[in-house]
């Protein structure tokens, strides 16, 4: 196996001595390993570390295997509907094989563990994902080289014409002109139209294009993510959430990030607010800055005078999975109930 690329496993396995078994014995064969107690551990170690596969065991206290795969399967994002999932059952019932495969799960291995037989299924099913992922490496590289292809050979011949003959132009080759608006608006035409060729090289950079066309990140409306998330809490809650939509919501731009991280960030946030004081309500809203970014602010309504969110919202936790999109996030220091998210204006998408 190469030492450059270990192949990473995570086993999820609310039993020690079995979870460590496990990690030891695929340690010894080279892997990688992430552990986790229980389903709710096991996703967030999902969305920080990305393995290539994952081991989990299915009665798990918190939250359960099938709970796990489900909110794996549920993100929306290409690269975690293909990660492959072997599931530990002690039962080996019928009815759990049924369930797991509906839920997406890739295999199952019956405790007592055969491990030779676990070594065996999950050398399989990586080198099958290590195969899918090497050819969609290759394709996404063959349309980068293509890209500068699909522009009409004529293009920058067109932009050097206009540069060239505003830039003369603005010397006034045949006499003044009656107006000094005229030289400033062909200063315009010259400098956009050399911003425009900068910008055309640029976006064909194939490091730009790589970085573009990453696979764990997608576009999705900011309106429609809040509404998602609000809708997925218990009603308990979800009554306590007020989400103000943007006020021209057609023209909000929408984000290209990765979803996963952007609900795990959303759901420690929350957990924080409402820990803070579970009767509050948390109002919701999105706005664009002067500086083109786009800023979810989190204000917590609340009874209790002198609240402060930094006791029960661990600002520092949240900064580190959003630092990971180049996201910040804060808690505004002279009003202790309010929180922003600022998402960089790179990661948006004009309507």
């Amino acid at each position: 196996m190469s030492e450059e690329r270990k192949i990473k496993i995570l086993c999820a396995e609310d039993e020690q001595d079995i979870r460590e078994n496990i990690a030891d014995i695929l340690r010894d064969e080279g892997f990688e390993v992430f552990e986790a107690a229980n389903g709710k551990l096991a996703f967030e170690s999902f969305m920080q570390n990305k393995p290539d596969l994952v081991i989990s065991d299915i009665m798990m206290p918190e939250l359960d295997g099938y709970g796990f795969l489900d909110l794996v399967r549920g993100s929306k994002n290409i690269r975690n509907n293909t990660v492959p999932f072997i599931f530990l059952s002690a039962l080996g019932q019928k009815d759990n094989v049924i369930k797991g495969v509906n839920s997406s799960a890739n295999d199952y291995l019956i405790k007592p563990i055969d491990f030779d037989l676990m070594i065996a299924k999950i050398k399989e099913k990586t080198a099958n994902a290590l195969q899918v992922q090497a050819t969609h490496e290759r394709n996404i590289d063959n349309i980068k080289s293509q890209v500068s292809l699909i522009l009409p050979t004529e293009l920058f011949s067109y932009l050097d014409i206009i540069s060239q003959i505003s830039g003369i132009l603005k010397e006034e080759p045949y006499g003044p002109f009656p107006h000094r608006r005229y030289i400033e608006d062909l200063e315009k035409i010259h400098l956009n139209a050399l911003k425009l060729r900068s910008s055309i090289n640029n976006s064909l950079d194939q490091t730009v294009i790589g970085q573009r066309l990453n696979a764990d990140e997608e576009v999705f409306s900011v309106s429609s993510f809040v509404e998602e998330f609000i809708a997925g809490l218990s009603e308990k809650f979800r009554t306590k959430i007020q989400f103000e939509r943007p006020f021209e919501e057609s023209t909000t731009p929408r984000l290209k990030l990765d979803r996963l991280i952007l609900l795990d960030a959303f759901r420690k946030i929350f957990a924080g607010m409402f820990k803070t004081d579970p009767e509050a309500l948390v109002t919701v809203a999105v706005m664009t800055d002067h500086m083109d970014q786009l800023v979810i602010i989190f204000y917590l309504k609340s009874q209790i005078e002198k609240l402060d969110m930094r006791v029960n919202l661990e600002e520092s936790q949240v900064s580190k999975i959003l630092d990971k999109q180049n996201c910040r996030f804060e808690i505004v220091s002279d009003k202790e109930n309010t929180a922003v998210l600022t998402i960089p204006s790179y990661r948006l998408i004009n309507q």
